[in-house]
C-alpha cells in the first residue's frame, strides 16, 4: 500500500497529509482488513459535482441551465469516470478480494483501448461501477485533506479529468437521444421507444409515428438505446428532408449567433452523413 500511495500521489501531482485517507481511498469494499472508499465515494460524487458545476458556471457565462446539466453530467458520468481511472491505471493500486472484479476491469479497459475517438454518451460496453467510484474516493480524498476547500480541489483534481468535455465537444457528438427527439419534432413526427429483453440481452426498439425504424442489443439496457437510436439517426438521415425554416435561424443574434449556428450546422452535417466541418 505504501507503494501505491506514493504512485497516486504521483498522479495526482499533490501530497497528502493525512496518508490515511489516501489508502481508504484505494481500499474496496472486498477487502475486509481495512477501511474501504465507501464512505469517501459518498462525498466525493457531491464534491466533484459541485466543483464541476462551479467551473461551467464560471466558463461558460452564455449558456442556460440546461446546457450546463449536459456538460457537468458529460464530464462527472459514470463513462467518463471510468475511463479517467482507465486512462491513469488506478484499479492497479486498489487492495481488494473481490473474484473476478480484476478482469471486469481489464476487459473494459481493453474496449476503451479500441475506441477511435471521445466517446460522450456511453461506449460499446457497461463501465464498472468500481472504477468511477475509485476517482470519486479519491476527489474526497483530497478535498477532506484540503480541509473542505472546493476550489483548491478543483485545481488539484482537474488534470486527473482531462479532457473536460466542451460545449464544441458535445455539438459534435450531441446526446444521441435528445437529437432524435428534437429532429421529429420538428418534423411534426412522434417517437416512442420501446424495450423488451432476449434472455440476457436488452432490446431497445425505435419507431417513428408507428413505423419501426432501428433496433439494438446490448447487455445493459441504456446501451441498447444508444445503438437503436444510433441507427434511427443514420436511416432518418436518407429519409428526412431539412426544413431550413425550422432551425430557427432568424432567432439567432447577439454573442450566441456563432455558437448557435455552429451547433445548427453540425446537427445538419450529421443528418445528411456530411464529413464535420473544418473552421478557418
Amino acid at each position: 500500500m505504501g507503494a501505491s500511495v506514493d504512485a497516486v500521489e504521483r498522479i495526482l501531482n499533490y501530497r497528502f497529509r493525512d496518508k490515511r485517507l489516501l489508502e481508504d481511498a484505494l481500499t474496496h469494499s472486498s477487502y475486509s482488513d481495512a477501511t474501504s472508499y465507501e464512505r469517501l465515494e459518498f462525498v466525493g460524487d457531491a464534491a466533484l459535482g459541485l466543483a464541476l458545476t462551479n467551473h461551467v458556471f464560471l466558463a461558460y457565462p452564455m449558456l442556460d441551465p440546461g446546457q450546463l446539466s449536459l456538460i457537468r453530467a458529460a464530464n462527472i458520468s459514470t463513462e467518463k469516470l471510468a475511463r479517467v481511472a482507465v486512462k491513469h491505471g488506478l484499479f492497479q493500486f486498489v487492495r481488494h478480494n473481490a473474484v473476478g472484479l480484476a478482469q471486469k476491469v481489464k476487459v473494459f479497459a481493453e474496449a476503451v483501448t479500441q475506441e477511435d475517438e471521445f466517446v460522450a454518451h456511453g461506449g460499446s460496453m457497461k463501465a464498472p461501477k468500481v472504477l468511477a467510484d475509485i476517482v470519486e474516493a479519491l476527489a474526497a480524498a483530497v478535498y477532506v485533506d484540503i480541509r473542505f476547500d472546493l476550489t483548491t480541489l478543483w485545481v488539484i483534481f482537474r488534470g486527473l479529468l482531462e479532457p473536460i468535455v466542451t460545449p464544441e465537444a458535445l455539438q459534435q457528438q450531441p446526446q444521441p437521444v435528445s437529437l432524435l427527439f428534437e429532429i421529429c419534432q420538428k418534423q411534426g413526427k412522434y417517437v416512442d421507444i420501446k424495450h423488451w429483453k432476449n434472455g440476457v440481452k436488452n432490446i431497445a426498439t425505435v419507431f417513428v409515428d408507428g413505423e419501426f425504424i432501428a433496433s439494438g442489443s446490448s447487455d445493459r439496457k441504456d446501451i441498447a438505446k444508444l445503438n437503436a437510436v444510433r441507427e434511427a439517426l443514420q436511416r432518418l438521415s436518407t429519409s428526412m428532408v431539412v426544413d431550413v425554416d425550422s432551425l430557427g435561424i432568424d432567432e439567432i443574434n447577439g454573442s450566441l449567433e456563432i455558437k448557435e449556428a455552429k451547433q445548427k450546422l453540425h446537427k445538419l452535417c450529421m443528418k445528411k452523413k456530411w464529413p464535420k466541418p473544418i473552421y478557418e
